[in-house]
């Protein structure tokens, strides 16, 4: 039967609230045909907005008697069952209703609402999903994508609230309301993208200037991004409006804490207690300013005191665990047992979770359950970061960038001119491969400011590889301007922690390696030094942390000998390109033969002696990194073998990697002396390349007057 134009228009004006309007039109079709299923429905549905649900039921009686297949009916009967409180008969109608006809936005955006309302997300959104494939042009397809947005984030479907929030922008002629933004930025969020969830928050916040969400989101990016001073600024306002918050005190005393004012962390933290007694983010953040200044008994009354308010709390657990390698009560232990046998646990709480247990097994030598558990914490990982267990890491995109870097500076642009600012001391090489350990002796010296790992210079590579790949840049002297802006970017970070000002600093981010060549150019005087340490022992103590997502081949034993050669081979080619300023350093002899490889290095880097560079775990310092505990004491090789205990499962790892080019006993890249390259005739001696057991009794000294000051800093990644 061919549609009538006049129903067409009663629909039009029912959504228009022109009810009386469409109730004649309605009449006026019935008055031909009598039976006309369809006119009797928007009769009903008529009635039922206006209130009328009793007579509105009436014709919707009539109208599925007339026609029990028609589909308007049964969505107007679930609008009727809903009108009186019966959900799951709603709900039923509107599914009735979408198999009598499955080509309808409306009827699909109705299930989908229902489903939401009843809790049933995948339902939802699966409904929302079809009613945007139905049709094009519905006025309501914004709105629909834009819940189905929300909803696939909800369901940890970052990729499916992506292609969603498109559809919202194209619907909505390219901008996206508040709550679009609020989903971006959750994705930003998720996928560690704090440069876009800075842009998104504040378009968020220049849209409604006063929402504290917006705010909190620009703070956490801002804060991510290492600009914790502006985070302070734009939080602050957010504590002020609501007044004795605990949650919004504790959220400032962490952005004090990652600003390094641990002072005024700390009494924020306390202001906090004072309205909350039993504030874990409180307590916890306490916590962690103990464990940066080393001292474990803190952390152990910290972390029980939330334990005790809150037993399941499990950044407690696992914070405790990782502090004092695994010594947990029983009690304890049997929190985390149970979170690794809940079902209903996110991916990211898991992984605390199951990394903290597989350290308490280990320190109760459980050896198979502790691999075992530490084997299902990076499952988790996956799980958090992809949805789906399998890597994030792309082996090919490393391996290509690696090549492309080593292309780019070959050693033939020309020496750059040295900026202004700080020179900083770059240690590079794998996470825990003794970065913090050197930093820590390093940054002893009174000329010398430690800054961690600073995750402005990652940053910049990647900014400068989008300019080389826009610009076709593929080597020489980069020019003067981009120079500048990059190095200010830089010289930002260290004004914001009070550095600026320094003669040397430290940075010791690990994956700096790869920027080893723009370094040469934006500070070239710096000195580079590579620390390897014993491929396994590395890859093991990686594979044992809970390491972010801007890590990802950290969560498999594969993927980490695959990141480790790479690094190798990299690393390999800078110290042939820059022998002058790449210093390889081999953490076993550095923790062997301790004061001969500093005093060594410090010539090599133009750096006075200073004694107390030997007694660095006595410096009241903070340290920001797994090694925080670990570096308050004196170097031993006692700690150089951890992985005897698991060789059955680590079994093959160093034939592996070896046939990947790497040495399995120092980590150093193996091609480039199995093809008998001759020496470069000004190096100075390889840190590196003395055994331990050939540990010069007196330090190699050079005329390395070639840096007059040094500097350096970093962020987190748990050297």
């Amino acid at each position: 039967m061919v549609a009538d134009p006049r129903l067409a228009k009663a629909r039009e004006l029912r959504l228009q609230d022109a009810f009386d309007q469409a109730r004649a039109l309605c009449h006026a079709v019935l008055e031909e045909r009598a039976e006309d299923a369809e006119a009797m429905g928007l009769l009903g549905i008529c009635d039922i907005e206006c209130g009328n649900v009793a007579e509105g039921r009436a014709w919707l009686d009539r109208a599925e008697a007339a026609n029990a297949d028609n589909a308007s009916v049964h969505l107007y009967r679930s609008v009727q069952h809903e009108a009186e409180g019966n959900a799951q008969a709603a709900l039923d109608a509107a599914r009735r209703a979408s198999e009598c006809d499955a080509t309808r936005f409306d009827i699909w955006g109705r299930l989908g609402d229902l489903a939401g309302i009843g809790g049933n997300l995948p339902l939802a959104a699966d409904c929302f999903d079809k009613a945007l494939k139905a049709e094009d042009t519905h006025p309501a397809r914004a709105s629909v994508a834009l819940r189905l947005a929300g909803l696939e984030m909800q369901l940890g479907r970052t990729d499916g609230a992506e292609a969603a929030l498109k559809v919202t922008e194209a619907a909505a002629g390219g901008a996206l309301p508040p709550e679009g933004l609020a989903i971006k930025a959750a994705i930003a969020r998720n996928r560690a993208d704090w440069a876009l969830l800075r842009d998104v928050a504040q378009d968020w916040l220049d849209i409604v200037p006063h929402d504290n969400d917006a705010r909190g989101a620009l703070a956490q990016a801002l804060s991510q991004l290492g600009y914790y001073r502006r985070a302070i600024e734009i939080f602050r306002p957010v504590v002020a409006e609501r007044g004795s918050d605990a949650g919004s005190l504790a959220a400032l005393g962490r952005l004090y804490l990652g600003a390094r004012d641990t002072e005024t962390a700390r009494q924020t933290f306390e202001a906090a207690l004072q309205v909350d007694p039993d504030s874990a983010d409180a307590l916890f953040g306490l916590a962690r300013i103990g464990n940066f200044a080393g001292r474990v008994d803190e952390v152990e009354t910290y972390c029980r005191r939330i334990l005790a308010a809150h037993p399941d709390h499990l950044d407690a657990c696992a914070f405790l665990s990782e502090t004092t390698g695994g010594r947990l009560e029983d009690s304890e232990l049997a929190v985390l047992e149970a979170a690794r046998e809940a079902r209903d646990l996110p991916a990211d709480r898991r992984a605390i979770s199951l990394f903290a247990l597989g350290d308490a097994y280990h320190r109760r030598k459980r050896r198979a359950e502790a691999f075992a558990t530490w084997g299902l914490a990076n499952e988790a990982k996956w799980l958090q970061h992809n949805g789906k267990l399998e890597s994030g890491y792309d082996r090919d995109a490393q391996e290509a960038r690696v090549a492309r870097l080593a292309a780019q500076f070959d050693g033939s642009e020309p020496a750059a001119a040295p900026g202004p600012g700080p020179i900083p001391i770059f240690i590079v090489g794998m996470p825990r491969s003794g970065t913090t350990l050197l930093e820590a002796a390093i940054s002893a010296h009174d000329d010398v400011e430690p800054s961690g790992e600073l995750p402005a210079l990652p940053f910049i590579l990647e900014k400068f590889e989008s300019w080389a790949a826009a610009s076709h840049w593929q080597g020489g002297a980069i020019p003067d301007a981009k120079l500048v802006e990059w190095r200010e970017i830089y010289i930002k970070q260290l004004r914001e922690y009070g550095l600026d000002e320094a003669q040397w600093v430290t940075d010791k981010q690990p994956s700096n390696f790869q920027a080893v060549g723009l370094i040469r150019q934006l500070f070239p005087q710096s000195p580079v030094i590579h620390i390897r340490r014993r491929p396994l022992e590395t890859a093991f103590s990686i594979y044992r942390r809970n390491f972010t997502r801007q890590w990802p081949f950290a969560h498999s034993l594969d993927d980490i000998r695959h990141y480790y050669a790479e690094q190798a081979r990299l690393c390999d080619h800078w110290r042939r390109t820059y022998p002058q300023t790449v210093t390889p350093l081999q953490y076993e002899t550095l923790v062997t033969a301790f004061e001969a490889s500093l005093r060594s290095l410090f010539a090599r880097m133009g750096l006075t002696w200073d004694n107390k560079c030997l007694e660095f775990y006595k410096q009241e310092r903070q340290i920001m990194t797994f090694s925080a505990m670990q570096v308050r004491r004196p170097p031993s090789a006692d700690h150089l073998d951890s992985t005897t205990p698991y060789l059955e499962w680590l079994d093959g790892f160093d034939t592996a990697i070896e046939a990947l080019g790497v040495n399995p006993d120092t980590g150093a890249w193996l091609a480039a002396g199995e093809a008998g390259e001759a020496p470069q005739p000004d190096a100075i001696p390889d840190l590196a390349a003395t055994s331990v057991a050939q540990a010069p009794d007196e330090p190699t000294v050079s005329s390395g007057g070639f840096w007059q000051r040094l500097l350096g800093r970093g962020g987190r990644s748990g050297s």
